[in-house]
């Protein structure tokens, strides 16, 4: 072990065999390809960026709405107060029912709620 250390403090250089300087320089190559590619995404995403920024900062004009208009032409989005204003759906009940088909008892609707019975012409109201 002393010798190794003492060959390393005279400079002489490491000798590799050839299979492993071959692994080494695949390694680095490897290790620029890696490289090589992170700073390509990097400054294609920022290019991206970049460009977009430029275009909604000095290019880019929103359509302006009339102003007086109550409701929206086609093709626009309703606001947030026009949704708020407008029925959910129809407003006139709820759909009638379907008829009833097959066998068995028809049903019919129960008479309709008659004004309050008269005092004493009730259950209790004592009828001989």
């Amino acid at each position: 072990m002393k010798e190794k250390e003492a060959g390393a403090e005279r400079g002489k250089p490491a000798t590799y065999t050839g299979d492993k300087k071959a692994r080494m320089a695949a390694k680095t190559n490897k290790k620029w390809v890696r490289l090589a590619t992170v700073l390509a995404y990097v400054l294609s995403v920022s290019l991206a960026a970049i460009v977009l920024a430029v275009y909604y900062s000095l290019i880019w004009q929103p359509v302006r709405g009339s102003g007086g208009s109550s409701s929206p032409g086609p093709g626009a989005a309703a606001t947030p107060a026009q949704l708020r204003a407008a029925p959910a759906g129809p407003t006139a009940g709820p759909p009638p029912a379907p008829p009833r088909t097959g066998p068995g008892p028809a049903v019919t609707a129960p008479p309709a709620a008659s004004p309050s019975p008269a005092a004493g012409s009730g259950p209790g109201a004592g009828s001989p």
